[in-house]
């Protein structure tokens, strides 16, 4: 019976060495840009094709109360019911990254809530944030987990930047466009604006 009881423990023991391991293993794979940022994810729907995706990013706040966010990774569960999911007009347009930066935007706010436009000065330009993805990027359907994932092509470096300047005003999301996109490094994709259901799996440009 001891020595049984001997077993359990060892065996208890292993599997929290595993789940540690596991757990570090999960940590350093983190795509964000250093340390200092916060992994972390949002989930939204796209009102042009009515598919749920998942955006995984990475936040840091400076002292100075300016706001980075890195742009991971996108998901999308393949098999959602179409109405209202029509993958053939998913597209990675302009528009898509547009709404990238909005719904990021908004699930930082829901951790880390934006000012009131009328406080500590007033105006659109209380925070600063900056929004920052790879140039290039490309979309295949993982059969592993069973989603679309877009994400940066790793043989095509460069960076794409956006910059806001974001309050809430009466209750209502404030966002102005102040700069970009800006490019910055290398990267020579083209802009080919691929739909989910018919993509190649191209590098594409989210940039121009």
């Amino acid at each position: 019976m001891k020595r049984f009881s001997n077993i359990l423990v060892a065996l208890g023991v292993t599997m929290l060495l595993l789940t540690v391991g596991m757990k570090s293993e999960a940590v350093a794979q983190s795509c964000c840009p250093s340390g200092s940022y916060t992994q972390t994810s949002v989930t939204s729907i796209n009102p042009t094709s009515g598919c749920t995706f998942t955006i995984n990013y990475c936040y840091y706040i400076e002292p100075s109360g300016v706001r980075n966010i890195f742009i991971c990774s996108i998901s999308v569960p393949t098999g959602q019911p179409n109405p209202p999911c029509d993958y053939s007009i998913f597209v990675l347009d302009e528009d898509f990254w547009i709404l990238v930066d909005t719904v990021t935007i908004r699930g930082l706010h829901s951790i880390n809530p934006f000012v009131p436009c009328n406080e500590e000065g007033g105006g659109p330009s209380n925070v600063i944030v900056e929004t920052t993805k790879a140039k290039c990027q490309r979309s295949y359907l993982d059969y592993t987990s069973g989603n679309y994932v877009i994400e940066a092509c790793d043989e095509e470096p460069g960076e794409c930047q956006n910059t806001y300047a974001v309050c809430m005003l009466n209750g209502e999301f404030i966002k102005t466009h102040i700069a970009g996109p800006t490019q910055t490094g290398s990267g020579s994709c083209p802009k080919l604006n691929p739909d989910l259901d018919t993509n190649s799996g191209a590098c594409t440009s989210t940039c121009d």
